[in-house]
């Protein structure tokens, strides 16, 4: 924010140095970013966080270099003659959407004659880098970047019915802004109208069709509060952010307003001529007004590690103007209205350090550091990451929303983001997937087929009573090779516990290939699904082939993580490894094969291999051909074929038995 040196003057008695100003104000922790000169001023660029709403303001720079500099603080008082005839014979104000404006206020002044503004003021706008127009225009502008408190002034003459109702916008209605374009609004949005239509968006831009001209003779000058949540949704949908949204956003001083609209009637009498009518059409209320807040001097050392003076710290606050009371063990404070982020004790800690100065607070020349293990979690995750590395794959971080061309194929029960915050693509994810298939498509896009790509993020699903059921998954994105993307499930379970099983059941997902899709299995435990993208969801990304993909639960993997390492004496023998092809229907899954061969309880049979399957002449239809891989190992002797030659036809009669299965020769 630019902020007028000659303008801060007015209210810091003494003479200012622009660096001296600009030094104190970031010392104080409002940073001046730089210092430019405009025609003997100097405008400091003024860094100011979204807490401090009350330094978007000359008023509040200038509070705040006052206590700063320990100098006395001059706020503006402002005067304006009345006239005999009551305001409220022009206008009548009426508030339909409180919750959204909990006040409003109007002034009347007639007789304006509109004109250039005074060069002084225009001097001090284009210091700020803002735009003259005409004088009652350029007042509202000047009262804004003085107090704070956003205004707008309407030509009286053009509000119908002589009222103000502040209300929703109805179904269809739009509003030609102050810019020239036509705004289309929806009812959750805040407007000003007349008796007949919206003059202006509420707390952030008004009407062209009731705007201040050469023609006007009559002003209505309004001065409100808005709900900060209710500016910021109307300025984003309607993508016209301005000076007076932005102040609304963050925050009003709820005793500003009556101030600032006197301040600002009284520049447009001095500036434009006119009678100002007797009182303030006004509905609502002006809010809030002191907080009282306590702070221990305990607590201030045990914070800040260094002992401050009582009195200096009764000093500083009250310099800020919060009118310190000191008792048996700390200060009482009263919080002025316009310090809306003053809310707990450990505020109060950070205003006596600033303002005291942090070159107060000694530091210490080393420090110290404390190494601690990675917790659960972490470990988790590192061990996953780690082994899908290993498999090829590179980490993505991908949007938490589904784009409008997925959102069918992924679960059709999600999660919207409010359409007045994002229009397209507004879907909360239900899973990793659809993400990490937009990325593949990028990269395909971009020259790079065939990317290998993994996720662990959060998931948004609907759950119970309304609430969201939020859940981290681990996903990855791989070839079109089933047996690659199982491998590598395989893989990481493995890293995590060695000792429980893995398979994989036929069954159907959403986003899956029918008949290419299966259950992940961790042991007894159901964990998540992989298989092959189904083809028409490839087809929407323009893929070059239907990828496939995996996606777990993280809070299964977390629960059976081995976090002790277990470790095994190597094979002092080598091992037996006996191939077996077996003739088996169509209908025969691998999985049955293996539960099978497993269950027999097999001497000395260490693991066993999927190897290939075979389909086609010479067998015959209907049939295929499963090869597998039976590694037997004696950690006392070698093994000969012959020794094992019991347990492999032990597997091919109980492969006969069982599933009607034939040796292949």
């Amino acid at each position: 924010m630019k902020i007028s040196l000659k303008w801060l003057g007015d209210f810091v008695s003494g003479p200012l140095d622009a660096q001296q100003a600009a030094d104190a104000l970031t010392n104080g922790g409002l940073p001046v970013e730089g210092i430019a000169s405009h025609h003997g001023d100097a405008a400091l660029d003024v860094e100011v966080t979204s807490n401090r709403s009350d330094c978007l303001s000359h008023v509040g720079v200038a509070r705040e270099l006052a206590a700063l500099l320990d100098r006395p603080f001059v706020d503006v008082q402002p005067k304006a003659a009345q006239d005999a005839a009551e305001v409220g014979e022009a206008v009548e104000v009426r508030i339909e959407a409180g919750e959204l404006c909990p006040l409003y206020t109007a002034r009347v002044i007639r007789g304006v004659k509109i004109g250039p503004a005074p060069a002084w003021m225009t001097q001090r706008l284009e210091a700020v880098d803002v735009r003259p127009v005409n004088n009652v225009v350029d007042v509202t502008n000047y009262v804004m970047l003085e107090m704070g408190q956003p205004l707008h002034a309407f030509d009286l003459a053009k509000i119908g019915g002589g009222q103000i109702v502040v209300r929703t916008a109805r179904p269809g209605e739009s509003l030609v802004s102050i810019d020239g374009k036509k705004r289309e609004l929806s009812p959750q949005m805040l407007v000003i109208a007349d008796a007949q239509r919206a003059v202006a968006v509420a707390g952030v831009m008004g009407g062209i069709e009731s705007e201040v001209s050469g023609a006007t003779q009559d002003v209505l000058l309004e001065s409100a509060r808005f709900d900060p949540l209710s500016v910021r949704r109307t300025a984003r949908a309607l993508v016209m952010a301005s000076d007076s949204s932005y102040r609304f956003e963050r925050g009003i001083d709820p005793a500003l307003a009556a101030r600032a609209s006197l301040r600002a009637a009284e520049l447009i009498l001095a500036t434009a001529g006119g009678r100002l009518l007797k009182g303030m059409a006004a509905a609502g209320a002006s809010g809030p007004g002191t907080r009282r807040l306590s702070l221990r001097l305990a607590r201030l050392r045990q914070i800040l590690g260094v002992e401050l003076p009582t009195d200096q710290v009764m000093g500083a606050f009250s310099r800020l103007g919060l009118g310190p009371v000191l008792l048996a063990d700390g200060i009482d404070v009263s919080v002025p209205s316009h310090r809306l982020d003053l809310l707990q004790e450990i505020d109060l800690v950070e205003e006596a350090a600033r303002v005291l100065g942090y070159g107060r607070i000694a530091t210490r020349p080393d420090i110290s550091i404390q190494l601690t293990p990675p917790d659960r979690r972490t470990a988790t995750v590192q061990s996953i990451c780690q082994t899908l590395v290993a498999c090829g794959y590179f980490e993505a971080v991908t949007f938490s929303f589904v784009s409008d061309v997925l959102k069918e194929d992924f679960g059709r029960s999600m999660w919207r983001a409010d359409r007045m915050v994002r229009k397209a693509d507004a879907s909360l994810r239900p899973s990793l997937i659809p993400g990490l298939l937009e990325a593949v498509k990028w990269n395909e896009a971009n020259g790079t087929p065939g990317a290998k790509l993994f996720e662990i993020g959060a998931t948004f699903a609907p759950g119970t009573n309304g609430k969201v059921d939020e859940r981290v998954k681990a996903a990855w994105v791989g070839s079109a090779d089933l047996r690659e993307v199982r491998g590598a499930a395989e893989a990481v379970l493995r890293a995590l516990d060695g000792r429980r099983g893995v398979k994989v059941v036929p069954d159907h997902r959403e986003g899956f290939a029918a008949g290419a899709c299966g259950r992940v299995i961790w042991g007894e435990e159901p964990i998540g699904f992989l298989g092959r993208i189904e083809r028409s969801v490839a087809q929407k990304l323009s893929l070059r082939e239907a990828p496939t993909a995996a996606e777990l639960e993280l809070q299964p993997l977390l629960a059976g993580y081995q976090h002790v390492p277990r470790l095994a004496e190597l094979p002092k023998f080598p091992a037996v490894r006996r191939d077996l092809s077996l003739i088996v229907s169509q209908s025969v899954r691998y999985q049955q094969i293996e539960d099978l061969i497993r269950g027999l309880g097999l001497a000395d049979l260490e693991d066993l291999e999927y190897v290939t399957t075979y389909r086609g002449k010479p067998l015959e239809a209907g049939t295929k051909s499963v090869t597998v891989t039976l590694i037997f190992r004696r950690a006392t002797a070698t093994l000969t074929g012959e020794q094992v030659e019991s347990s492999v036809q032990k597997a091919i009669a109980a492969a006969k038995d069982k599933l009607g299965a034939t040796l292949r020769t």
